[in-house]
């Protein structure tokens, strides 16, 4: 698990940003930052001639936005990859199609980092050459930004102990 100064180091050295929530009053019970892929990504997106493109970049800011803020979290919106034991993770924008997959991985409990972003229709399917690739894109990104072991909860690999805040791993309706 990565410690707070090493993540501040990495803020402190350009490696990482941090995102900020949509609502400038919004609270902010978890953190999301981004390696520089997927902040040049967004911006790069943002700055789109295409209406529609710029729309598929303001839903997956409202998915991160939607994390920091606290709002509730399930595997419909990040979801552990498997083997669990690389601590590879999805946080997923579905709407518009084609749908946006950030890349990441958990520096400490609250606190995910994502590394890049892809287009599902770009991925195959789970398992494949192209889904299996970018998990070691991510990996790659991570040590770019010089941050150690990822957070783990290993053997049990419990939801609620990567998000701690409003999360459970499945919707849970309680008669």
């Amino acid at each position: 698990m990565l410690t707070f100064d090493e993540i501040k180091r990495a803020i402190k050295s350009g490696k990482l940003t941090r995102a900020t929530p949509i609502a400038p009053w919004a609270g902010e019970p978890r953190v999301f930052l981004m390696c520089n892929p997927l902040c040049e990504a967004i911006q790069s997106g943002k700055a789109s001639e295409s209406s529609k493109e710029r729309q598929k970049w303001a839903a997956l800011e409202a998915a991160i936005s939607h994390f920091i803020e606290g709002g509730k979290i399930t595997e419909d919106q990040i979801k552990q990859l498997l083997p669990q034991k690389y601590e590879h993770w999805e946080l997923r924008s579905p709407r518009p199609r084609p749908s946006m997959r950030v890349f990441g991985r958990f520096a400490r409990p609250d606190v995910f980092v994502g590394t890049h972003v892809k287009l599902r229709s770009e991925l195959g399917g789970m398992w494949s050459s192209e889904f299996e690739h970018e998990k070691l894109v991510c990996e790659q990104y991570w040590e770019e930004a010089e941050l150690s072991k990822p957070f783990t909860d290993s053997p049990g690999f419990r939801y609620e102990k990567y998000i701690t805040y409003n999360a459970s791993k499945k919707v849970r309706i309680k008669p």
